[in-house]
């Protein structure tokens, strides 16, 4: 056995496995929603503050930028999750995080992530770009975390991204073929339709 290979199998036993059922994996898809969504309540309602609420300390104390970058991390947990959850609907009772990543659900799953964060980050207020140029930011009274450019650019950089996994379904749709011969004379008539 080559040292390459020795050193691939040694990490494989290194690693730690847990058991997981149907139960167990929707909870964890449960509670990584309900924190993604209270991470984007608390960005949109804190992204722009008053100088006078952030003196008498109002607001949850957490850094926005800090809770976005939560947010994706728990984005790309979720699209684990969510390939566990397909695995066992398959009768599949392993899951293998670099596997996955080569299947088209990951492309599916990974593109409606970064479009929700698109959705989401449409939804966050901001200081209008043309007022703060006008009376200057600090004549506002206000802070905002993320200025409107800081979120067009997230935006494009997750358009970026989905995009890459919409070419990746694409490809695949347009190039991956089941054959089914029991049913060819129910689905013939529709093919070409």
């Amino acid at each position: 056995m080559s040292i390459n290979k020795f050193n691939l199998n040694q990490e494989r036993m290194n690693k730690k496995s847990i058991k997981l059922n149907s139960a167990n994996i929707i909870n964890i898809r449960k509670n990584i929603d309900i924190t993604k969504k209270k991470y984007w309540k608390i960005i949109r309602a804190e992204n722009v503050m008053s100088n006078k609420e952030i003196k008498n300390g109002l607001g949850s104390g957490f850094d926005l930028k800090n809770l976005y970058n939560e947010i994706m991390q728990m984005s790309e947990k979720l699209v684990y999750v969510k390939g566990m959850l397909f695995n066992l609907n398959m009768g599949q009772t392993t899951f293998d995080k670099e596997s996955f990543k080569k299947t088209n659900n990951y492309n599916i799953f990974m593109a409606c992530e970064m479009k929700e964060a698109i959705a989401q980050l449409k939804m966050v207020p901001t200081i209008d770009p043309n007022l703060k140029a006008k009376k200057g930011l600090k004549n506002l009274g206000k802070k905002e975390t993320f200025t409107s450019a800081k979120i067009a650019a997230l935006i494009k950089d997750l358009q970026l991204k989905a995009n890459k996994y919409d070419a990746a379904m694409e490809k695949f749709n347009n190039e991956t073929s089941i054959d089914i011969a029991d049913l060819s004379e129910d689905f013939e008539s529709f093919v070409n339709a």
